[in-house]
């Protein structure tokens, strides 16, 4: 293995070069003794001033010129440890020829007593090594790195690629010794092997400050790369022998080899051994553990620092190296042929909780809260018989895994409840990695005592794979809903929900629409399949679409002749439902607004407990309405306008899922109005029976209060348009909106020219289908009257300056 004894002998059993090292806390040009001087310097008479300064850094001593050491000497100075016995030097040499300088260090450290010299190569076994020539001078032991000198969290690590390549001991006429790799000197550093050793065909172990690094022998170690960095800078732990495995977009390493690096160290070396996964399966542990036939144990990530606890700071690494998040579970040990991996270290998931067992928190009436692997599990209190299928999933380094309720079992609504409320407490970068999974609420658990659970696949844990972390935050407020079964009011939410027993609220009509006219319009409430959400429950309540205003005017409407339109146009169809890929796509592309806009919409979903039933629907409902939210609250014009040009590209399933939403918003029946853009010589003429549709989003006023000057009026009988409440606190008024989807095609009834100050007035009917058309036809009054009344009551209002954008 390659022990120090024999490096003595063999100076060229390494194969780096020492410029490949570079300090992670000092600049090299701060140690001139890369290379040593070709003879002891001769003793100079130091002139009347003194021409050096000797300053304490912390417990170390910087000897620079007169002015003061520089940032670099004085940075390494603080990363250097305590020595014991012996005062710690830096040199901070003067620019020009720094081999003038020496007597001036000795001149510093006369009296000093035993030095550690942190100069690179200062301790070379040259005969003209400083380190000796100083020990001479002082006639004191001075201790030197023969090497390229680095330092870490816990440790100054020498790297060398001739002679020791470690710490070296020199003394007055005496012969130098080697005083190993790092300072201070770990538990385990004389059982590891000093050299690089290849463990067969594929691998090689590669000496580190933190232990050691079993990687591909192609390519060659390069310390300075970037996936080597992270590894090299690595905490050296007294008495954890740090063993990192692979590398990303290196050939995996055969698991024998890893056991034969392991047998090759003593036992005693082998009970203090943590692997590390770097770029590899996290499987790698049991793997190991069977194939030796004893306990090994893992981190379960790159423990690149300390908490102040004591334990390791732990990061999760994914294949390309990149660093993610930093799992609960940060150390598992694997027991050979045991299903899953026992938890040995681990950090508190959320402070202020209290901890009934080991890795086990409790979070009120009768629910726990445990750590796992994959990230958490809230389950009920008593230990569930078939534990291992959550306990068996490993960390997954591009996702936080939130489990909620135990597979095969019924989730106790407590459980929901407290298990989606926690995730509003989880640190920020755990939220936006966060993967919340609920297990299958169908299938109940066999009862006590239960036989033995066949093994199932996690992927039998039917679960809402949701995205975004804020989504999750959003639902504990839902779930808190839920559970307490009373509608909220206006608050600031976006959802208002309306019980069968609510008088229906008095808003703004056209002017003084008639009683007749307004029940036509408000109808739909009273049919609870018109319904956002259609439930089975007859006394389930009806929930409108409530968004915060006030809002940006809507786009003016562009109608266009169905014969004139390009038949290849894309566009999306009005019934259409989107997709699973639709839909991860949209989340990825709104980024943080998608959280903001979803914690709105699961308080829609609180009112629904139907919904919690089917997670995969869940998802579905909470994407297709952040999408068409995100749309009305900042992106309507750019929808519209993009629609228009019959080129959706990139933007495709953002309609697409928008569509989808609409159609789980309740439908109106009755007058709306919309404002369009006139033409180039002014209104365009319209003859009745006209077809005409608008390729963007349609978006409508039920309830105006005002009307646009200076463009065409169009009043609409709307059969399938959707309702969106804005309800602007400023104003304190609540505007309702009806959006249609593209395309959606409506036949000219009547044409009002203009007259003095009035503007051109269309009246139009939504062309749904013959049943539509008939059931329209048998309404009284008659759908015209009702719009010609409307258009009347319309010329009436208040004038708008502020006119909607022209897209």
């Amino acid at each position: 293995m390659g022990r120090r004894a024999a490096a003595h002998g063999d100076q060229q059993s390494q194969t780096q070069s020492p410029e490949q090292f570079t300090s992670t806390a000092h600049d090299k040009d701060l140690y001139p003794a890369e290379q040593p001087p070709a003879a002891a310097p001769p003793p100079e008479p130091l002139p009347q001033r003194t021409p050096f300064a000797a300053n304490f850094v912390g417990a170390t001593l910087v000897v620079s010129a007169p002015e003061g050491p520089g940032q670099g000497a004085t940075g390494l100075a603080r990363t250097l440890p305590v020595d014991r016995g012996r005062t710690v030097v830096v040199v901070d040499f003067p620019s020009g020829d720094q081999t003038t300088f020496w007597p001036h260090v000795v001149s510093a450290l006369s009296g000093r007593g035993p030095i550690r010299l942190a100069v690179s190569h200062a301790g070379s076994m040259r005969p003209t090594a400083p380190a000796q020539w100083l020990a001479e001078q002082l006639q004191t032991e001075v201790v030197a790195p023969d090497g390229v000198l680095t330092t870490v969290p816990g440790a100054a690590f020498v790297v060398g690629t001739q002679g020791y390549g470690s710490w070296v001991r020199f003394q007055p006429n005496a012969s130098p010794m080697p005083f190993g790799r790092r300072f201070p000197v770990p538990q385990w550093e004389a059982m590891d092997p000093n050299s690089p050793w290849p463990t067969g065909e594929i691998g090689i172990s590669e000496p580190i400050p933190a232990g050691l690094w079993l990687r591909a022998q192609q390519p060659p170690f390069d310390p300075a790369a970037q996936d080597s960095r992270p590894i090299v800078a690595l905490p050296c732990r007294e008495n954890v022998l740090t063993v990192v495995v692979g590398g990303p977009g290196q050939s995996a390493i055969p698991t024998d080899e890893v056991c034969r690096l392991l047998t090759a160290l003593p036992q005693a070396a082998r009970s203090r051994v943590r692997l590390v996964p770097y770029g590899v399966d996290a499987s790698l542990g049991r793997q190991v553990a069977d194939q030796l036939g004893e306990s090994i144990a893992m981190y379960t990530g790159l423990p690149v620092g300390n908490l102040r606890a004591g334990g390791p700071a732990v990061i999760a690494v994914d294949p390309r190296g990149q660093q993610t998040w930093r799992p609960f579970v940060t150390e598992v040990t694997f027991t050979p042929n045991e299903t899953f991996p026992a938890v040995s270290g681990y950090r508190a998931p959320v402070p202020g909780l209290a901890e009934l067992s080991p890795g086990v928190f409790s979070l009120g009436d009768g629910v726990v809260l445990e750590v796992v692997p994959s990230g958490l599990w809230v389950r009920e209190h008593d230990e569930p018989y078939n534990a291992a299928e959550v306990r068996s999933q490993p960390v997954d380094p591009e996702w936080a895994r939130l489990t909620v309720g135990t597979p095969g079992r019924t989730t106790p609504g407590a459980v929901a409840v407290h298990g989606a409320a926690l995730v509003e407490r989880l640190e920020p970068e755990v939220r936006k990695l966060l993967r919340l999974v609920f297990c299958d609420s169908k299938v109940s658990a066999p009862p006590p005592p239960p036989p033995p659970a066949p093994a199932t696949s996690p992927a039998q844990i039917a679960s809402a794979q949701i995205a975004s972390a804020q989504i999750a935050s959003a639902l504990g407020a839902a779930k808190q809903a839920l559970s307490s079964r009373e509608p909220k009011d206006g608050g600031t939410g976006f959802f208002t929900p309306v019980t069968p027993a609510e008088p229906e609220p008095e808003r703004p009509t056209y002017a003084s629409m008639d009683p007749a006219i307004a029940a036509v319009t408000t109808h739909v409430l009273d049919d609870p399949d018109e319904a956002a959400f259609p439930s089975s429950d007859p006394d389930a309540a009806a929930v409108r679409f409530r968004v915060d205003g006030p809002l940006p005017l809507q786009p003016l409407a562009m109608w266009e002749v169905p014969a004139e339109t390009n038949g290849e146009r894309e566009t999306v169809l009005p019934d259409h439902s989107s997709s699973d890929k639709e839909r991860d796509t949209v989340r990825r592309a709104l980024g943080e607004r998608y959280g903001v806009h979803a914690a709105t919409v699961c308080r829609l979903l609180a009112q629904r407990p139907d919904a919690e039933e089917d997670p995969t629907a869940f998802e579905a409902m909470v994407t297709d309405l952040t999408a068409l939210l995100a749309c009305v609250s900042q992106d309507e014009e750019m929808v519209v306008e993009t629609l228009r040009t019959g080129r959706l590209g990139r933007l495709r399933p953002y309609v697409a899922c928008i569509v989808s939403g609409l159609n789980r918003l309740p439908v109106h029946n009755g007058v709306v109005a919309v404002w369009g853009v006139n033409g180039p010589t002014g209104p365009r003429r319209y003859r009745t029976g006209d077809v005409l549709v608008e390729h963007g989003l349609l978006d409508a006023v039920a309830n105006p209060a005002q009307r646009i000057e200076g463009v065409t009026e169009y009043l609409l009988w709307s059969v399938t348009g959707r309702r969106v409440e804005v309800a602007d606190r400023v104003a304190v008024a609540t505007e309702e909106r009806v959006l249609f989807p593209p395309g959606t095609p409506f036949r000219v009834l009547a044409v009002a020219e203009a007259e003095g100050d009035h503007p051109q007035q269309v009246l139009l009917q939504e062309m749904a289908g013959a049943a539509a058309d008939q059931e329209i036809a048998a309404l009284r009054p008659s759908v015209l009257s009702q719009l010609e009344r409307a258009a009347a009551n319309l010329r009436v209002l208040p004038v708008s300056h502020q006119v909607p954008a022209q897209t």
